[in-house]
């Protein structure tokens, strides 16, 4: 796909290569906000320390960031002039809105709170596909994106859960059925691991069927791995709240990593 992108039209790609990851990043902020808005009673019996908790932000301010971040993504997408990428960026925005919005809340059903998120994150990833979208390529991989969406949703469904672990009290308070409070805690763990061995097997699976590259999925599996050993450090400290916290916040830079190194995979086809 990379390779196929030289032929295209060189503005074009760039201004959408630049301009969809952009629109994505600011509706996904967007979304992370306003689920911290929401969530402004729960983040303090749970002792977070966030902005809009502790009162360093109003809500009007929040309410105009929100507004703000979406909007501007949802017009980056509309300047590419492509309508399914514009279909897609407001795809992420309504899962947002629905994600933390009272009367629907998808956060508060059980495993549909990590599915909306895990599909958030694989639309992004369609999202940027459509930078290819009506421009004249080479040949390309059609199936790409889709393995792509499938690695970015099912890290989200590693380190979400695991992010739960540390709320279950308020969480049980609030009337949430989280993963943690449904399944219990040791099991959330035993399935992120599990789910993490599932990645880099499937990963070398879409090599196989010539849809992934070799290094692609070496590094797949290197992030996966890496998760599994972050998450297994917990499975006997399930009830130290603050330790399970701290282990989580170490599973924030697997994201960036794995992104990367599907990107560079893809470079090194």
């Amino acid at each position: 796909m990379v390779a196929a992108a030289s032929l295209a039209d060189p503005f074009v790609l760039i201004s959408r290569t630049i301009s969809l990851p952009l629109a994505s990043f600011m509706i996904i902020v967007g979304m992370y906000v306003l689920n911290d808005l929401v969530d402004t009673d729960l983040d303090r019996a749970n002792h977070k320390k966030r902005p809009i908790p502790t009162g360093q932000v109003t809500k009007g301010q929040v309410w105009a960031f929100v507004g703000l971040t979406n909007g501007a993504g949802i017009l980056l997408a509309a300047l590419t002039l492509n309508p399914v990428s514009v279909v897609i960026a407001l795809s992420i925005a309504v899962i947002g809105i629905m994600y933390s919005a009272p009367k629907i809340s998808l956060k508060d059903r059980f495993v549909i709170k990590t599915l909306a998120i895990a599909l958030a994150m694989a639309l992004c990833a369609l999202l940027g596909a459509t930078s290819t979208f009506g421009l004249e390529l080479g040949s390309t991989n059609s199936l790409l994106p889709a393995y792509i969406a499938l690695m970015l949703g099912t890290m989200i469904f590693i380190t979400s859960p695991f992010n739960d672990m540390g709320d279950v009290a308020g969480d049980k308070a609030a009337g949430r059925r989280t993963i943690p409070i449904v399944i219990g805690k040791e099991n959330t763990v035993k399935m992120a691991i599990v789910l993490a061995i599932g990645m880099a097997t499937t990963s070398w699976l879409f090599y196989a069927l010539g849809i992934a590259g070799f290094a692609a999925s070496i590094g797949v599996s290197f992030v996966s791995s890496l998760a599994a050993v972050n998450i297994f450090k917990v499975l006997n400290r399930t009830d130290d709240t603050e330790y399970v916290r701290k282990k989580h916040k170490l599973s924030y830079p697997l994201h960036v990593m794995l992104q990367s190194a599907i990107v560079a995979g893809m470079l090194l086809i």
